[in-house]
């Protein structure tokens, strides 16, 4: 029942004009949004291989500069923005949007910082997976990241750490606290950001992440990029374990694709492929594919073959939010 709703919605969306006041409401992009996700859970091989002409319909002027903040068009467009965030940090290819030109809103609430740091975030991507990243962008991207860091308010930072982020860390996973999912999910956003720009950092450059680095609590000062990449990956995981939420584990899938191959510690290896096949059940993601191109990717790098886990029980009680939003809350 459940494929042939998707099969009929599906065609109905191709079949709309382009005066269709589902298009300009918002509807149509909110019906793509479901049904993508639909697929993510249904589908082992590709997610991404249907509605990807339903990007259109998320364009930066129309979504954003056009339409009220609370409207749908505009909520869909973040939701699809994070979707395409995620897909191109596994596969480490440029966004199918161009956010160049979309005016990151300013931080007034909440959700502003969560959608200003995925703009950030979405342009770094589209210059440095395309392989188009200069030097003088590069220290535009971290003054922009450096920036958005200074202007958030100190409650969306977390507000208590089971311990510090100290670089070259071993054994269990650095915890978090935060009061709100969308804090957690914005701060794994601009860590991710801050890997990138690592891993694409001109060699005489890579000192001007250190101030940055300590303004998100990672431990060092004179630090290489291998021991930066790891600290960052491991508060993403942290991050995203803590909270222990569907709507942030789901969101951290992409961070977490891109920079948990940077983890050096068998041990964080260990617990963040168990916690991953813990998520299976509560959050219904096929996380296989995720596992294993963790296992693969470290293989590649010469580090011991983790063992398969079992795609069984629960993540485990860790809550790390005061509050508890649906996982559509954003």
């Amino acid at each position: 029942m459940a494929g042939f709703y998707h099969s009929r919605c599906v065609a109905y969306l191709i079949k709309l004009d382009e005066k269709s006041e589902l298009l300009t409401n918002g509807v149509a992009l909110a019906a793509a949004c479901l049904l993508r996700s639909y697929e993510i859970l249904d589908e082992d091989i590709d997610p991404n291989r249907h509605l990807r002409g339903a990007y259109s319909l998320a364009s930066c002027e129309g979504s954003i500069a056009g339409s009220p903040p609370e409207s749908l068009l505009a909520a869909g467009f973040w939701n699809y923005l994070r979707e395409d965030i995620t897909f191109s940090l596994f596969e480490g290819c440029p966004l199918k949007m161009d956010v160049t030109g979309s005016a990151a809103p300013r931080l007034t609430n909440g959700h502003d910082q969560l959608h200003s740091i995925s703009l950030i975030l979405g342009q770094i991507v589209n210059k440095a997976f395309s392989y188009q990243i200069s030097a003088t962008e590069w220290r535009q991207f971290v003054g922009m990241v450096h920036a958005w860091i200074d202007e958030i308010p100190q409650h969306v930072k977390p507000f208590s750490r089971g311990r510090s982020v100290t670089l070259s860390t071993v054994g269990e996973l650095p915890s978090f606290w935060f009061l709100q999912d969308f804090h957690a999910s914005a701060r794994q956003y601009a860590l991710v950001s801050l890997s990138i720009l690592a891993v694409f950092a001109p060699p005489d450059q890579l000192s001007l992440l250190h101030s940055v680095a300590n303004d998100v609590g990672i431990v060092g000062h004179e630090t290489n990029k291998e021991e930066l990449l790891d600290a960052y990956a491991l508060e993403i995981c942290g991050i995203a374990f803590t909270t222990n939420i569907p709507s942030v584990i789901v969101n951290s899938f992409g961070p977490i694709a891109y920079c948990g191959k940077f983890i050096r510690s068998e041990q964080a290896r260990q617990e963040v492929i168990r916690r991953l096949a813990a998520c299976k059940r509560p959050v219904g993601w096929p996380v296989e594919r995720l596992i294993s191109s963790l296992k693969n990717s470290w293989a590649a790098a010469g580090l011991p073959e983790l063992e398969s886990p079992t795609f069984s029980g629960e993540a485990g009680p860790s809550p790390g939010l005061l509050s508890d939003m649906s996982p559509a809350s954003y």
